[in-house]
C-alpha cells in the first residue's frame, strides 16, 4: 500500500489488482469480485466506490469504507465482509445460533475451527455476519459497537 495522504481529505487512487490480491490472499475472494469498482486510500482507510469518474473535489467520505490499515495488519470492515464475504473460500468461521448470538453482542467465544489465525468471515446460517479475530481456538467479534445487539449471554466477555 502507498504512504499515508499528504493532505486530510485526498483520496489517492489504489489500483485494483493491489486490493484484490489481499483480499484473495487471506479469503480467497477472487480478483473478478471487484471487477466495476474503483478504490482509494485516505489516510490509514480504504474506500471502495462504483468504477465512475469522480469530480476533482474535496470529499469527506467516498463510498464505502472496506478496510483499516492502522495495525500491522489491515482490518477488512464489516459492511465490506458483508458485501464481499460471501464469496470467501478460506479463514471462514460458521456459527450455530447461540454462537451467532454471542458474537452480534460483540462477545469472546471458544469455538474450533481450521482458520488461521487473523482476521475472519463470521458465517451464520449461510450469511456474512461480519468480522472475526480468530487465534487458537477463541473468536473475538468485531462488529462494531453501533452493530452489537443488546446484552451479551452468561459467560461471554466483551
Amino acid at each position: 500500500m502507498p504512504g499515508s495522504s499528504r493532505t486530510r481529505n485526498f483520496f489517492e487512487p489504489l489500483e485494483r489488482s493491489e486490493v484484490a490480491a489481499m483480499w484473495r490472499e487471506r479469503f480467497g475472494i477472487p480478483e473478478s469480485a471487484f471487477d466495476g469498482y474503483r478504490f482509494y486510500r485516505k489516510a490509514q482507510s480504504v474506500w471502495v466506490v462504483s468504477d465512475v469518474d469522480l469530480p476533482g473535489l474535496s470529499y469527506e467520505a467516498l463510498g464505502m469504507r472496506m478496510m483499516d490499515l492502522k495495525g500491522r495488519v489491515w482490518k477488512p470492515t464489516t459492511c465490506a465482509l458483508q458485501v464481499f464475504g460471501r464469496l470467501a473460500s478460506r479463514n471462514m468461521v460458521h456459527l450455530d445460533d447461540d454462537q451467532a448470538r454471542a458474537f452480534l453482542a460483540g462477545g469472546t467465544q471458544e469455538i474450533e475451527s481450521a482458520t488461521e489465525p487473523g482476521y475472519a468471515v463470521v458465517f451464520y446460517r449461510g450469511e456474512v455476519l461480519g468480522c472475526g479475530l480468530y487465534s487458537r481456538g477463541r473468536l473475538i467479534s468485531q462488529i462494531p459497537k453501533e452493530m452489537r445487539s443488546a446484552g451479551c449471554q452468561e459467560g461471554d466477555e466483551t
